[in-house]
């Protein structure tokens, strides 16, 4: 599972949308990533800022983040909440969503106590409904689309070994969950490592509830 979880981060967010000029992975630059950190954060955190440019400074912490080890994410915490406003924003474009759902993959990756601080200020709750957003047969819906696959890379990230936030999407989700999460994995999802709606379906253990109700 984190084999292709790192294999998306690696191949569809770093090879495709960083923006980060990367160093070489130091285990002692500590310092390093926490400055660039900081820099980014206090971006996310200027409203005075254009959203777009607030939303590519909380992906460029998801990247610090992934490059950064336990510490960078330490670090990256305490924006969490900022990035979740601005995920409750209305009318924010798809391009401002992808960019804050890139930046919460890398604060949340393999990392189980960022995960929960997000659990505990209800990230999965807009998650959800994004996964709900309507769709149409617009140029706009392919936007919407891709940002549900998004979501669905990021509630894998944030599910795997998490049980607790395995049973609170059940409880949240239900058979809404299901049903959606079943019609994503339909979609061409060319160009990913994996398609994250089939990965994160089984994960949440829905081939084996419907096996169970079906004896």
């Amino acid at each position: 599972m984190f084999k292709k979880l790192q294999t998306c981060y690696e191949t569809y967010i770093k090879t495709f949308f960083s923006s980060v000029e990367e160093e070489p992975y130091n285990p002692n630059g500590s310092i390093f990533h926490k400055q660039k950190i900081v820099r980014y954060g206090s971006d996310v955190k200027n409203t005075q800022l254009p959203l777009e440019q607030r939303a590519q400074a909380a992906k460029n912490i998801g990247l610090l983040v992934y490059t950064g080890g336990p510490n960078a994410g330490i670090y990256a915490s305490e924006y969490i909440q900022e990035l979740i406003d601005i995920l409750h924003m209305p009318d924010i474009s798809a391009k401002v969503k992808i960019l804050v759902l890139q930046g919460l993959c890398g604060i949340c990756y393999i990392n189980y106590s960022n995960q929960n601080k997000a659990k505990d200020l209800n990230l999965a709750d807009v998650l959800l409904a994004y996964l709900t957003a309507d769709e149409d047969s617009s140029p706009a819906s392919n936007d919407i689309t891709v940002v549900k696959f998004w979501v669905c890379y990021l509630l894998t990230v944030i599910c795997c070994n998490n049980i607790p936030y395995i049973r609170l999407l059940h409880e949240l989700g239900g058979q809404m969950l299901e049903t959606k999460l079943e019609s994503l994995s339909s979609m061409e999802w060319s160009g990913w490592p994996d398609n994250y709606a089939e990965v994160l379906f089984a994960l949440l253990g829905f081939h084996k509830i419907q096996f169970t109700s079906d004896i």
